[in-house]
């Protein structure tokens, strides 16, 4: 028998698989037919649109449908078939895997005998060989996945009695009771089996199943609508402590303590939870307005795996409101989408001084855009028109492919706290940042991620994304990420080796999830990103912000949840029954509730003494222990789980109260140590642990030789200051070297860090001083009100214009210091005179 040969697609074309009936053993047998499917028009019930193909023949709009969504899994060596009606009599033949095979064979159950099911399906759809093809498909697959009737998916085999438990659930009467039974382990154990269910854990699933109209859940036989399953997740998610507390008194289950494992970090109950977050849609489904921005998404899809890195970002494009693939051209993904923008960041190097300064001037000074940003995809494309380099356009948000159309978007230009016309003149050739992204698997993963970041931090003015765990592994040829990208490997939960169950590794990100409503905390104030635009350049992420304190003396993490005995002596605390110090309670719970948003209630420092109570005169404290003895308070499980979710894997520390202020108790992620910087940066919600580094080169040159690592720089007790290879990636050493004066390397880089002597030159402490370079310093007195008001500063200081700096830092992580946490650091750094830099994190 031949192998199907397909028929090249237009672009607002797509296949439908007309899926034949047939007993369950019978050969899959079905036809392929083509038919329109316009991207910007769904015509209404009863209406008929024919268009003619250049080979005369007639594409029908498509008829209903549905789609399936499954788990491709591998292709055997000798695999399954579909054939496929091509003429009369005559039959083609298409390669599938096993699991697509067993869900047509259970698709094919519900079909009428002479009768056929009309279904898309991305592996017998689209011809996977033909690139071109590919590129105009796949961004039509949201629309794709909204225009079905139905979207059905296939879970796989037997589901030992969890939907029949499913339908027990939905009846609260008998809800309460199945939490206390003790016969019900069972059946709770196949629902959280079923949950943990491989198809959960795609990628692409998240917009598959929320941009359905109508979903269902296909496990062997039986069948479950996304509606039920949803609520189902809910409840059992709802009564996860009671739950983990019947298993424990199970025998059946050999008293598990931990049975259920860490269940807020399964895909399903991810899923459900965002799926009820994502559109606003109307009656018969159909997706209104997109709810979350690219970043809010990125941001709270830790549980979800791809198989490819590049699919991290690719794959949630379709479902953000802020950004989309390219659909231009009729969504083929083989055109180029050409962005005009300014080829480099701003300069103000021609400006001498404040006086000098005028909407005119700046205007003047700032680059011109002549270069067009290409973005690539790996496939044949066709040549397209684009807008004239010298009147570049300014771009908007597109109208969603789905129906009906989502309101246009308009940019909302935010300045910093005051009007500054001077500032908005200048950033105005900055704005308009691309909301069409061109899908491209040829671009290597740090491509993708600076791409990312760029787009987020630019629309957020916000730095918190990059202490949030978000960012796949590149692959071995390629080299490792920045250290200002935080990889999905940081994330709080994993799965515990030869099981499907998550534990609980490290602590959850302080900062929460960027873009996913407001902020926990304010460390940095008001201000936003400071350079607001260009602040990537190269490998290198340029961001403003001063030295709070630095990490002094530390104790041991908090490895598997067990606080050490030593944490004590940091607040001279010889424990109960004397009262908790204030300070060291709020530490413990990072001053916020178990929520992780709201301020913590008034029965936490209760909770905290009856935690230090349980202690032995010298042992340290198992959280997870207590949590499962059976005999913990429900008061004291409230704060051991916040507890946990704050400490699990960081070390307390008290700062060297530098500069003579007091000494701050904090906590500090395991890797820190004596010395590295506690920095409030500007659009940074909590501090930041720096490490600084500087280029080997000794005459302000940073070496591009991958042979050359920066170096450490270490704060000896006595003061004195000594130096180390980095262990940084090797490829983020590439700089160009400083053509500013002494003064800009003081007043605007890291180079010049506490301690130091006023009287000190910069030649004297070994930093290289470029000859002949002229004095430039940010003229833009609106700019000075702007960080008047955001640092409330009396006098703000001057920042260089200049990029380039001799010493950079290593981004450590994020960290809790007590009492800084809300904006308190600009006073702290009035009082003490902790200057205003740019640091360039590698």
């Amino acid at each position: 028998m031949t192998t199907y040969q397909y028929h090249r697609l237009q672009p607002d074309e797509i296949r439908l698989l007309a899926l034949s009936a047939g007993s369950y053993d019978d050969q899959l047998e079905g036809s392929l037919d083509i038919f329109r499917l316009p991207e910007n028009e769904e015509p209404e019930e009863g209406h008929q649109v024919l268009v003619t193909r250049d080979t005369g023949s007639d594409v029908q709009n498509a008829p209903p449908y549905e789609a399936l969504s499954y788990t491709w899994g591998s292709l055997p060596i000798s695999p399954h078939t579909l054939s496929i009606v091509v003429g009369d009599g005559e039959t083609a033949t298409l390669d599938i895997t096993p699991n697509l095979d067993l869900a047509l064979r259970r698709l094919r159950q519900d079909i009428p005998v002479n009768k056929s099911r009309l279904l898309w399906i991305d592996a017998v759809c689209i011809n996977q060989s033909d690139l071109v093809e590919k590129s105009t498909q796949i961004p039509k697959m949201a629309m794709i996945y909204n225009r079905a009737e139905g979207v059905s998916v296939w879970l796989g085999g037997d589901d030992a009695g969890a939907v029949d438990f499913i339908d027990k659930l939905l009846n609260l009467d008998d809800f309460d009771p199945l939490t206390k039974d003790p016969g019900t382990p069972e059946e709770w154990a196949a629902l959280l089996a079923l949950m943990q269910r491989p198809w959960f854990n795609r990628r692409w699933i998240v917009q598959e199943i929320s941009l359905a109209r109508r979903a269902t859940l296909l496990c062997g036989t039986r069948s479950v609508s996304w509606e039920d399953f949803s609520a189902a997740v809910a409840l059992f998610t709802s009564r996860y402590q009671d739950l983990r507390a019947l298993f424990q008194r199970s025998e059946k289950f050999q008293n598990h303590p931990n049975y259920l494992g860490e269940v807020d970090a399964l895909g399903a109950k991810c899923l459900v939870d965002l799926t009820s977050n994502l559109f606003r849609k109307s009656e018969d489904g159909a997706v209104l307005e997109r709810l979350l921005s690219l970043e809010g998404l990125i941001s709270t899809m830790a549980a979800f795996e791809a198989a490819s890195p590049h699919d991290t970002i690719y794959a949630v494009l379709w479902l953000a409101h802020d950004a989309q693939p390219d659909a231009q051209h009729g969504g083929a993904m083989s055109d180029d989408h050409l962005l005009q923008t300014p080829q480099h960041s701003p300069t103000l190097a021609g400006i001498s001084s404040d006086e000098d300064v005028s909407d005119y001037d700046l205007g003047k000074h700032m680059p011109q855009p002549s270069n067009q940003i290409k973005f690539r995809t790996p496939f044949p494309r066709r040549a397209t028109a684009t807008s004239s380099a010298d009147n570049p356009e300014k771009l908007s948000r597109r109208s969603t492919s789905l129906k009906p159309p989502v309101a246009a978007w308009q940019s909302s230009f935010s300045c910093r706290s005051v009007s500054d016309r001077n500032l908005r003149n200048a950033e105005k050739h900055f704005e308009g940042y691309p909301t069409s992204i061109i899908v491209d698997y040829n671009r290597s993963v740090y491509e993708v991620c600076k791409e990312f970041l760029e787009f987020a931090i630019g629309r957020s003015k916000a730095l918190d994304i990059i202490c949030c765990p978000w960012a796949p592994e590149p692959p071995p040829d390629e080299p490792k990420l920045p250290s200002w990208i935080t990889q999905l490997d940081s994330a709080p939960f994993d799965k515990q080796p030869g099981h499907n169950v998550y534990r609980r590794v490290l602590a959850d990100p302080l900062v929460g999830c960027p873009g996913h409503g407001p902020r926990i905390y304010n460390a940095s104030g008001k201000t936003k990103i400071y350079p607001s635009k260009g602040f990537i350049q190269d490998r290198v992420l340029v961001a403003a912000g001063f030295v709070l304190d630095a990490v002094g003396t530390t104790r041991s993490p908090a490895y598997e949840g067990i606080i050490p005995s030593t944490w004590l002596d940091l607040v001279d605390w010889p424990g109960p029954p004397n009262p908790v110090p204030d300070r060291l309670w709020r530490t413990l719970v990072a001053d916020r509730g178990q929520d992780g948003k709201s301020y913590p209630p008034a029965y936490f420092p209760l909770a905290c003494k009856w935690m230090f109570e349980q202690r032995s005169r010298r042992g340290g404290i198992n959280t997870t222990e207590l949590l499962t003895s059976g005999r913990c308070p429900s008061i004291a499980s409230e704060f051991l789980r916040r507890v946990q979710g704050v400490i699990w894997g960081r070390q307390m520390m008290l700062t060297e109260g530098r500069r003579g202020s007091s000494k701050f108790l904090g906590l500090v992620p395991a890797e820190a140590r004596e010395g590295d910087l506690i920095c409030i940066l500007y659009g940074c919600s909590v501090p930041l642990v720096l490490r600084r580094l500087r280029s080997p080169s000794k005459h302000g040159s940073m070496s591009s030789s991958l042979d050359q690592k920066p170096e450490i720089i270490e704060t000896q007790p006595d003061g004195t200051e000594s130096v180390r290879l980095s262990t940084v990636s090797q490829s983020t050493s590439s700089l160009p070297s400083p053509s500013e004066t002494p003064t800009q390397g003081v007043v605007g880089t890291a180079s010049t860090l506490e301690p130091e002597t006023n009287n000190v030159t910069p030649a004297e402490k070994g930093l290289a001083v470029p000859a002949q370079s002229p004095s430039v310093k940010f003229a833009s007195v609106g700019v000075r009100k702007a960080l008047r008001k955001d640092t409330s500063e009396s006098k703000p200081p001057d920042l260089a214009t200049s990029l380039e700096s001799q010493y950079q830092c290593e981004l450590i992580g994020e960290c809790y210091i007590h009492g800084m946490m809300d904006g308190e650091a600009f006073k702290h750094q009035r009082e003490y005179g902790n200057k205003l830099r740019l640091f360039h994190l590698l």
